[in-house]
C-alpha cells in the first residue's frame, strides 16, 4: 500500500492545480498545431497530462510512452474511463522510444529530459522518430530548484544547442511564468 500511496502523491504533484495554472496543456498543445491525422508522441506521459488533450485533437494515434509501470497502469485505467480508443500505451524511455524511425508527426517531451544522465540521447531519439518536417515541443524548468536541493536542469541555451545538433530547428521559445520554458522545434526536411 505504501507504494500505491507514493504513486498517488507523485501524481498529485504532477497534476497539481498550480502546475495546470503555470503550464496549461491546452495552450502548449496549441503551439504544436496538431492536425486530424497526426500521430502524436507523449514522451514521459505520466498520468496523461498531455496525452488525453492531444487525443482530443487528432483522429490519428497518440502514443503515450513512460518507463514507470505504475504510470502505465494509471494511463490504462484513465484510457478506459475516457474511452480513448486511439491511445497506444507503451513502455519505453526517452533514450529508447519503442516506435519506428520517422513515424511521428508531433512529439511532446515535458519535464523529462532534465532527469536523463545525457539529455542529448533523448533528443536524438526524438529526432529519430520524428518525420522530416515533424514538430516537437520540449518543456523544462527555467531555473534551479526553489528548495535549494540539487537537481538536474537543462539551460535554455543548452537545450537549443542540443536540438540543433540533432537537426531540429528551433521555431519558438516561450516562458511560462518564469518557472518553465518551452521550445517548439521542427525536424529539417532531407535535402533534395
Amino acid at each position: 500500500m505504501a507504494e500505491e500511496e507514493q504513486n498517488c502523491a507523485r501524481l498529485e504533484q504532477l497534476e497539481s492545480p498550480e502546475r495546470f495554472s503555470l503550464l496549461p496543456p491546452e495552450r502548449l498543445l496549441d503551439l504544436l498545431e496538431i492536425s486530424e491525422e497526426d500521430l502524436v508522441l507523449d514522451l514521459g506521459a505520466g498520468g496523461g497530462y498531455f496525452t488525453f488533450p492531444a487525443a482530443q485533437r487528432t483522429k490519428g494515434r497518440v502514443c503515450a510512452v513512460d518507463c514507470d509501470p505504475a504510470m502505465l497502469e494509471i494511463l490504462r485505467e484513465r484510457s478506459i474511463k475516457k474511452s480513448t480508443a486511439r491511445l497506444e500505451i507503451l513502455e519505453g524511455s526517452a533514450e529508447h522510444i519503442p516506435l519506428e524511425a520517422e513515424s511521428v508527426d508531433a512529439a511532446v517531451a515535458s519535464l523529462i529530459l532534465h532527469i536523463l544522465h545525457n539529455p542529448g540521447m533523448g533528443i536524438a531519439e526524438i529526432s529519430r522518430v520524428l518525420k522530416p518536417g515533424g514538430r516537437g515541443l520540449v518543456v523544462e524548468w527555467a531555473r534551479p530548484r526553489a528548495d535549494g536541493k540539487s537537481g538536474h536542469r537543462v539551460l535554455l541555451q543548452d537545450m537549443c544547442r542540443l536540438l540543433e545538433k540533432e537537426g531540429l530547428k528551433t521555431a519558438a521559445v516561450h516562458d511560462w511564468a518564469g518557472t518553465y520554458y518551452s521550445v517548439l522545434f521542427r525536424k529539417q526536411q532531407a535535402p533534395g
